[in-house]
C-alpha cells in the first residue's frame, strides 16, 4: 500500500512535501515512471493552497527528480548526477571584457573537472541568444545547473523559472550566491588602512544596487571597531541610475577625484577591487600626490591577477580559484537538495611595495 503524505503542524508544508516525494524517489518507492497526483488534487488531499503544491514540485524538478510532461503530469525520472554545467556570462561581461573573467573560467572548469562534470561556456552578446540556448538546454535536461559570473536583482526573475538550480556571484540573499563583499573582506580593509595610521577613510568601489548598502554598513561596523572615520559621502559607487561600470578606468578617474575634492577628504582610501588600479594610478599622477606619505591605500585584489602598482599599498586578496570551489559545492548541494554549505571566501592581508615584481 503507498504511503500517504501526512502534514505536520511544525515545519513548512511545502518543505514536507519536498522531502516526502525527494526520499520516496531515492528510496525506489516512487520508482521512473510514477505520476505524482496532479497538483489540485493533492492540495485538496492534504489541505493547503495549489500554490504550495506547485511550489514543491517545481524544487523537484529542478532537483532531476520528477519532469513535467504534457498530458501526463509530473512524472518521476531516474535520479541523475550533475554530469554537465553551464556557465554563463551576460553580454555585460561579454562585451567589456576583463582581466578577472579568464581565470575565473579556467577555475571553474577545473573545479568541475575534478568532479567529473562538463562546462558548457555560454556567452550572451545582447541579442538574447545566449538567454535562448540556455533556457533550451536546461528544458531538455541537457544541462543539469548553471553558474552565473553575476547575478543582479533584474536576473532573479528568469533565472527563478529555470527548471534547473543556479549558482551565482552575487550580494544578493539567495541560496546559491557567494558574494565578494563580505563582513570579512570589509575588515580587512578598514584593517588595511588602520595599520598604515589613517584617521578617517574612503572608499571608491563598482559594488552597485542591492550590495551597496549592505556593503557600506559593512565597512562603517569596521571603521567603528578600529576607530577611524568613516563618512557615507566617502564611499564612492556608481551614479544612481547607472546600471553597470562601462569604462573602469573613467569611473576610478573620477570617483578617486570626487573623495580628495571633499572639504575633509579622507588620508585612506579602499579600492574595490584591482580593475579600478589603473584608473587610480592616472588619478594619483595627475595630481602629484606622494603615496603613501600623503594618501594611504588598500586594494582589494585577487591573486590570479597579475598587477602591478608602483606604489606602497596593502592588499587585501581572495583567491579565484577558492571562489570557483564555493561556486560548484553551493551548485551541486542544491541539484542535490541539501541546503548549501556555509562558509565564506577566505580573505588574507599584506604589504605590497613597487619594484618587487607583480603581485
Amino acid at each position: 500500500m503507498e504511503k500517504k503524505l501526512i502534514i505536520r503542524p511544525d515545519s513548512s508544508i511545502r518543505s514536507q512535501i519536498i522531502e516526502f516525494y525527494r526520499s520516496g524517489i531515492r528510496s525506489g518507492e516512487f520508482p521512473e515512471g510514477y505520476v505524482l497526483p496532479p497538483a489540485r488534487k493533492l492540495a485538496r488531499e492534504i489541505g493547503t493552497a495549489e500554490a504550495n503544491v506547485h511550489h514543491a514540485f517545481a524544487a523537484l524538478v529542478r532537483e532531476g527528480l520528477i519532469v513535467r510532461r504534457p498530458r501526463a503530469g509530473s512524472v518521476v525520472i531516474t535520479p541523475r548526477r550533475l554530469h554537465r554545467v553551464a556557465f554563463f556570462f551576460s553580454s555585460y561581461y561579454t562585451l567589456r571584457g576583463e582581466r578577472f573573467s579568464r581565470p575565473l573560467i579556467e577555475g571553474v572548469e577545473h573545479e568541475l573537472d575534478s568532479r567529473g562534470i562538463e562546462c558548457q561556456v555560454i556567452y550572451e552578446t545582447g541579442s538574447g541568444e545566449g538567454i535562448r540556448l540556455l533556457k533550451q538546454l536546461a528544458a531538455e535536461r541537457q544541462i543539469q545547473g548553471v553558474i552565473m559570473r553575476s547575478a543582479a536583482e533584474e536576473d532573479l526573475a528568469w533565472l527563478a523559472r529555470l527548471p534547473i538550480p543556479f549558482a551565482a556571484i552575487s550580494a544578493l540573499r539567495i541560496p546559491g550566491a557567494v558574494n565578494f563583499s563580505s563582513r570579512l573582506l570589509a575588515r580587512e580593509m578598514v584593517l588595511g588602512l588602520a595599520e598604515q595610521g589613517c584617521r578617517r577613510i574612503g572608499a571608491v568601489s563598482t559594488v552597485f544596487r542591492s550590495g551597496t548598502r549592505m556593503f557600506q554598513e559593512e565597512l562603517r561596523h569596521a571603521a567603528l571597531e578600529c576607530g577611524l572615520d568613516f563618512d557615507p559621502l566617502r564611499f564612492v559607487t556608481p551614479r544612481e541610475g547607472e546600471a553597470r561600470v562601462e569604462d573602469y578606468d573613467c569611473f576610478a578617474v573620477r570617483a578617486l577625484d570626487s573623495l580628495l575634492s571633499l572639504q575633509e577628504p579622507p588620508d585612506g582610501v579602499m579600492v574595490f577591487s584591482d580593475n579600478l588600479v589603473p584608473g587610480v594610478t592616472m588619478e594619483l599622477y595627475r595630481r602629484r600626490l606622494a603615496v603613501p606619505e600623503q594618501l594611504k591605500l588598500s586594494i582589494h585584489h585577487t591573486v590570479e591577477n597579475p598587477l602591478s602598482f608602483p606604489f606602497s599599498c596593502v592588499l587585501v586578496e581572495n583567491r579565484i580559484s577558492e571562489l570557483a570551489a564555493l561556486l560548484v559545492g553551493r551548485l551541486t548541494d542544491l541539484f542535490e537538495g541539501r541546503p548549501p554549505r556555509p562558509g565564506e571566501l577566505g580573505v588574507t592581508r599584506r604589504r605590497w611595495e613597487p619594484g618587487t615584481g607583480p603581485a
